[in-house]
């Protein structure tokens, strides 16, 4: 199984999340610091959505490229490659969350994580493009197919 699908939008990050105890409360409540990261991630459950029919709970292979922004500023001949915020780790969470319940059961079940951010090109809109693989496990070779089997001294 593998699936994959573009999301159209700038990115948002996950932010920290901020926990309070309301008065007369036992527990505290969480909250996320963005309400643009919600609409951001209700974006992406809702594109997820279309694939719903393959939930796993098995290992998953995801794969996401972020196309950010272009300021107007930045030359069509400079480097494409995104060195400024948002952090690629709090965009990675925000789609995660935003999938997990929808493509997966838990997020803990993704054992293979790729990804990169870079400058949308100057006709693109942002996006974020993600691709879903299940793992097919062998279980007679399980995952040392390829590693030697000599012990070492």
């Amino acid at each position: 199984m593998s699936i994959s699908f573009t999301v159209s939008g700038h990115a948002k990050p996950k932010g920290s999340m901020r926990a309070f105890v309301p008065k007369g409360w036992k527990r505290p409540i969480l909250t996320n610091a963005s309400l643009a990261t919600k609409t951001w991630e209700q974006s992406v459950r809702l594109a997820s959505q279309e694939f719903a029919n393959t939930y796993t709970t098995d290992p998953v292979r995801v794969r996401l490229r972020f196309s950010l922004p272009r300021p107007k500023s930045l030359s069509s001949r400079a480097s494409r490659a995104h060195v400024k915020r948002p952090d690629l780790d709090k965009l990675i969470r925000a789609c995660l969350d935003a999938m997990t319940g929808v493509l997966w059961a838990d997020d803990s079940q993704v054992y293979s994580l790729s990804a990169t951010k870079c400058y949308a090109l100057a006709d693109k809109a942002p996006h974020v493009t993600i691709t879903v693989s299940a793992k097919l496990y062998d279980d007679k070779h399980g995952d040392n197919r390829h590693s030697s089997n000599r012990s070492v001294p």
